[in-house]
């Protein structure tokens, strides 16, 4: 993607406002933006884990005989579901990382994820099955409409395994529960 431009929301959290009216396929979800700029944008679900845990992911994969790794899988979203994104703390970096803030980076390529397997990764991170993409002003439009909610990065939320205290902390970093806001706010 290009450089973000000064509406860009690369780096925040956003939280799919709910409807009523008509559930979505992001209903409940909280992201992560990964890239956003003229082409479009990026992001990765951050609240919806698998029932797949890591060291069976990696197991299966031949990447390593008998992974320690801990957690679960996370479904990063409906595209490209057979393809790892790793969202992890900035301390470490391969060949395929990207910077997205100054303590929060992207990585896909396998050594990336043989490190984790091993143990020797970073010491937070979160690994998905796909991702989530939008077209050109794609997600403009959805943020317009008010069907997202823009939160400031914050690492105890992204890196918290339990999606349930998750929203409790995002609930306590913004001061309000987030799953109590409509799309219809702001509108006459």
């Amino acid at each position: 993607m290009t450089e973000p431009s000064q509406d860009s929301v690369k780096g925040n959290l956003l939280y799919f406002s709910p409807s009523e009216q008509e559930p979505s396929y992001f209903t409940d979800s909280l992201l992560y933006i990964c890239d956003h700029g003229d082409l479009g944008a990026l992001g990765l679900i951050i609240n919806r884990p698998l029932n797949l845990k890591l060291k069976d992911l990696f197991n299966s994969m031949d990447i390593t005989k008998n992974s320690k790794a801990e957690g679960n899988v996370y479904m990063g979203g409906p595209v490209n579901p057979g393809a790892i994104f790793i969202l992890h703390s900035s301390e470490k970096k391969w060949d395929s990382t990207m910077e997205v803030s100054k303590d929060i980076s992207l990585s896909t390529s396998e050594d990336a994820i043989k490190s984790i397997a091993n143990n020797e990764g970073p010491k937070d991170y979160l690994m998905t099955l796909g991702y989530s993409g939008w077209g050109v002003n794609q997600l403009e439009s959805e943020l317009i409409e008010n069907a997202w909610v823009v939160i400031p990065e914050n690492k105890d939320v992204i890196f918290n395994p339990d999606p349930r205290r998750q929203m409790e902390e995002l609930s306590k970093f913004v001061g309000y529960d987030v799953r109590m806001i409509s799309p219809d706010f702001g509108n006459a």
